[in-house]
């Protein structure tokens, strides 16, 4: 698939510039590479100043980097005045839905952006058949390679199943190390969690967690959390993830690291130090962050209103809608009539006083397992972002209208929800100090904790949503590199390659190396740019010219080719008491 017209980035004169060639003019030697790329500035991933080398790739491999100007190519890219770096890799994306429609499959938002390696089965989602999985994505084909998990909330719901709002036996846990030890075997390269989601926060204990992640140590992988808390348990949420590390022997990494909440703001430097102290003394303890003030949740004002179960329909009409939300095989149209229709819904309801009076102690009830965003957080932390018939309330928070209006929250709420119900929310999680200071530090990598979706066709609809999808990795070069300095750009490569690859184990990605994988970037520093906001979340980054998966040209003068390279990759070295810094050998038998 290709991209629309209008969102393709190249200009006659960069077509000019990175032309893909093949040698004309008399009969000479034989190719030695399929593909040379020359002139380039190497940002090879390792976190060293650039420098001016050729890289020449034979079929799916990096073969030599150095000058080539003499050598014979296949085919050529002149780079000249644009960076050639290894293709990056985001450690948190929820593309698993995508990975399963043939029109979403390619995930273009993410390769515009040069990402060539995703990680699935984030905060515990996905699935834990393995093999299964791999065999039905790579059938249909997949744009970028996958990095695969296996989930611990979809397996404690396996095995629980619907009753698992409880600890688990020792037969279960039994059986949930089993499946564990299954997904490894087939080739995952860890477990995740989300500990703060399904009511796991309450139920789930450290103790739990731990014993069904040790046969993950047997393997060589790692543990990734959602933590069980970002906010007032902050500290005590990353005192169970370094517990976790020391204890079942993985290294483990903290996903989309921030402090959320305003009472909460600075309680990101006691976290960073704690993240030191750990490392200092051997944990092997990591991040990743999206590049983005604005976490979850974030959405229409209408998800601010919290459902209660006993009202079926509505209730139901809410799980279709978050259902579809990153669902690749669900059309744009048909995402827009279940919103429709469940907006519809919930205006009737707000009108009705019995069903607004039942709606309203929903959103507050203080519930110990998944309660509501405003439970959880209070008005304050929700912000207007996008809004048509009220650009006064445009960056105000919820709690500065209480205050100025004297109204309680919910009714300013549902009043908005009758009056405008497609304006966008979103949290106002943390600060713009806790946030910088967090990216700063060397061991937290850049992802984006986003969807992948089909291709944007010309003329579609804004959606409003977190540009995080489309833009996190653009974003990151863009702002924090080019124009606030606060990371250099070999910095920011490495954040997006050496270090996840690193941190996972893989020895043939996320450096540009001689005997390296050829998932590769070219991108002019100069002008790479996200073009996503809040109010038109799908639009595609600009600035990335080129972009190899396994070898093969899937982005060509900042447009699709069609290609479908991707891999799912696979775990498959087991781990040594060397590389992780532990005296004993890891258990072998299940207990």
């Amino acid at each position: 698939m290709r991209l629309p017209e209008s969102m393709r980035v190249s200009t006659p004169l960069f077509a000019l510039v990175v032309a893909i060639m093949a040698p004309v003019g008399a009969p000479q030697a034989p190719a030695e590479f399929d593909l040379l790329i020359t002139n380039g500035r190497i940002v090879n991933g390792t976190g060293n100043p650039w420098f001016l080398a050729d890289v020449g790739i034979r079929g799916d491999t990096i073969v030599q980097i150095g000058d080539l100007a003499d050598r014979q190519a296949t085919r050529t890219i002149d780079a000249e005045g644009l960076v050639v770096a290894p293709g990056f890799i985001d450690m948190h994306t929820h593309v698993d839905d995508a990975f399963d429609s043939d029109d979403a499959n390619a995930i273009l938002n993410y390769l515009m952006q040069g990402v060539t390696t995703v990680r699935t089965g984030s905060d515990g989602s996905g699935s834990f058949r393995i093999a299964e999985t791999k065999a039905r994505w790579e059938v249909s084909g997949i744009g970028t390679n996958a990095v695969m998990m296996v989930p611990f909330n979809v397996i404690r719901r396996e095995v629980m199943g619907r009753d698992n709002l409880r600890a688990a036996s020792p037969e279960e846990v039994r059986r949930m190390r089993s499946i564990v030890r299954q997904g490894m075997s087939e080739g995952a390269w860890g477990i995740s969690t989300g500990l703060e989601y399904d009511g796991l926060n309450i139920y789930a204990s450290t103790e739990e967690v731990i014993e069904v992640t040790e046969p993950v140590a047997e393997f060589g992988g790692v543990y990734i959390s959602h933590m069980r808390d970002e906010a007032g348990s902050i500290l005590e949420a990353a005192d169970e993830i370094i517990r976790i590390s020391e204890t079942a022997r993985v290294p483990v990494q903290i996903t989309h690291l921030k402090a959320a909440g305003r009472d909460n703001w600075g309680e990101m430097r006691r976290v960073v130090e704690m993240v030191n102290e750990a490392r200092a003394r051997g944990v092997q303890i990591t991040a990743d962050q999206y590049p983005f003030l604005q976490g979850a949740p974030i959405d229409f004002i209408t998800d601010l209103i919290d459902v209660p179960d006993d009202l079926a329909a509505l209730s139901d009409l809410r799980r279709r809608m978050g259902r579809a939300e990153f669902a690749g095989d669900v059309s744009e149209s048909d995402r827009v009539a279940t919103r429709r229709e469940f907006v519809a819904e919930l205006q009737s309801a707000l009108v009705d006083d019995a069903i607004r009076a039942r709606l309203r102690a929903s959103t507050y009830e203080p519930r110990r397992a998944d309660p509501s965003a405003v439970a959880r957080w209070g008005w304050q932390d929700f912000r207007i972002k996008v809004t048509d018939e009220h650009p006064e309330l445009l960056e105000r928070t919820l709690d500065e209208l209480v205050e100025e209006q004297g109204r309680d929250g919910f009714d300013i709420v549902a009043d908005l929800i009758l009056d405008e119900p497609d304006m966008l929310f979103a949290s106002a999680s943390q600060s713009t100090d806790d946030m910088l200071y967090a990216m700063s530090q060397d061991w937290v990598m850049i992802s984006s904790d986003g969807g992948g979706f089909a291709p944007v066709a010309d003329g579609a609809r804004p959606v409003r949503a977190h540009p995080r999808s489309f833009a996190s990795q653009s974003v990151a070069l863009r702002r924090y590199v080019r124009e606030d300095g606060l990371l250099t750009l070999a910095d920011a490569v490495r954040k997006m390659t050496s270090l996840p690859a690193q941190f996972l184990g893989m020895k043939d990605r996320g450096l540009l190396f001689e005997g390296f994988q050829a998932d590769v970037v070219i991108f002019d520093p100069d002008t790479i740019s996200d073009r996503a906001s809040y109010a038109d979340a799908h639009q595609y980054a600009s600035g990335v010219e080129v972009v190899l998966v396994n070898g093969v040209i899937s982005i060509q003068n900042g447009s699709h080719t069609g290609a479908l390279a991707g891999k799912v990759l696979l775990k498959t070295e087991p781990a040594t008491s060397a590389r992780y810094g532990f005296d004993n050998a890891f258990e072998s038998q299940e207990r």
